[in-house]
């Protein structure tokens, strides 16, 4: 079977059209929501012959799914992207020149992860024009809301479990340097509020001042729940962790402050269930109030879930894509991470998956955001090579 050659050149153009298209996720500041860049996804897949499908997931913000045939029936091989980014409030760059500059492509989004995105489309366009029979059917599909609440890849998801949508295999895109990702924690983030009594400052014993009785809770949490953790050491992704990322309190400064609220962010790991997590804290500070005289506290419900992820290092989409990776990059290896991303809402509906792409992830929401061209250059040969040789199978 033949190879696929990716261009320099029409990587640099879509990746700067790419970025040039603001896409800031309407829950940041700034935020305009995706519609401009899934308006050029099709117009990108129409041009080149390649059917889509549209999936409205709420008024204005649409996933949008490339779809190229294969030799045999059966599930296909999805690429996914999303296409929203983090806001540019900072940035020391114009977000959305894409200059180059030494290699690298500059701009809001470069890395995370338009730079997956491009590398995805230009592949399956390439693909296209070569005229090659491809052993498998393969999807790209660029979807909403990452950097939030994940919403697209859940509508995507949720069209999996139904049946409506059928995969082998997911690779997603992330700025992993061209490693594979295998595993990666979830979390589960939520409200601690403690309720005291207020009352005027110059008497603080007439009150029940919320602040003091938090900081109980939070030592509570540093020296008797967060040393557990690790004897839940995962091989790929390290221990769980929390952290407390917000705290609010206190109404004047003359007034005994008669609430305090802290905002939890628990980091789960492969095997850790994130409601499950979440009543281990509720059963755990129920013993601390016993203990502190007093204390009135209410562990809220979770405001965000998402899931840990892990596949087996010897599946065949990992060993295969090890396998197309070596031609285009050498010294790259399975490794586990600390964040999130859209791999674990797949995974939750059987559908293996690993996180793939090009960038650094230390550079992803930076002020001067950027992504090596060459990188993206590879990541796309990677994927093509990946599509034309790829066994359901296995190798």
């Amino acid at each position: 079977m033949g190879q696929v050659e990716i261009d320099p050149a029409e990587i640099t153009r879509v990746l700067q059209e790419l970025v040039a298209i603001p896409s800031v996720n309407p829950a940041f500041e700034g935020g305009c929501g995706e519609a401009g860049v899934a308006d050029y996804v099709k117009q990108y897949l129409a041009e080149h012959g390649i059917p889509y499908m549209e999936q409205l997931v709420e008024p204005g913000r649409s996933n949008i799914i490339g779809m190229l045939p294969g030799q045999h029936p059966g599930p296909a091989l999805l690429l996914e992207a999303h296409m929203d980014t983090v806001q540019t409030t900072g940035m020391t760059i114009d977000p959305f020149a894409g200059t180059v500059t030494d290699g690298r492509l500059y701009g809001r989004g470069a890395c995370d992860t338009k730079g997956s995105l491009a590398a995805m489309l230009v592949a399956v366009a390439a693909l296209k024009r070569s005229g090659l029979p491809l052993p498998v059917g393969v999807h790209v599909a660029a979807v909403i809301d990452e950097e939030y609440r994940y919403t697209g890849v859940s509508r995507l998801a949720a069209s999996i479990s139904s049946g409506e949508l059928s995969y082998c295999g997911a690779v997603v895109g992330e700025p992993t340097g061209l490693h594979r990702v295998i595993a990666h924690k979830g979390c589960v983030r939520f409200y601690i509020d403690v309720h005291g009594k207020p009352g005027h400052s110059s008497e603080p014993g007439k009150g029940v001042n919320a602040i003091e009785q938090m900081a109980e809770v939070i030592r509570y949490l540093k020296e008797e729940i967060a040393p557990l953790y690790a004897l839940q050491e995962h091989p790929l992704v390290g221990a769980p962790t929390h952290c407390i990322s917000e705290i609010t309190g206190g109404a004047a400064p003359n007034t005994i402050p008669g609430s305090c609220r802290i905002t939890i962010d628990r980091r789960t790991v492969p095997g850790e269930e994130p409601l499950e997590v979440w009543q281990g804290f509720k059963d755990r500070l129920q013993e601390l109030k016993q203990n502190v005289p007093g204390l009135k506290l209410t562990v809220q419900e979770p405001f965000i879930i998402d899931y840990a992820m892990e596949t087996s290092g010897s599946h065949p989409l990992v060993l295969q894509l090890a396998s197309a990776v070596t031609g285009y990059a050498e010294g790259r290896h399975e490794h586990g991470a600390a964040y999130g991303t859209d791999a674990s809402k797949l995974a939750r509906v059987s559908v293996p998956s690993v996180v793939f792409g090009p960038g650094d992830i230390g550079q992803a929401h930076t002020d001067n955001e950027w992504v090596s061209v060459q990188e993206v250059v590879s990541a796309a040969s990677a994927l093509a090579e990946l599509i034309l040789h790829y066994r359901r199978d296995g190798m």
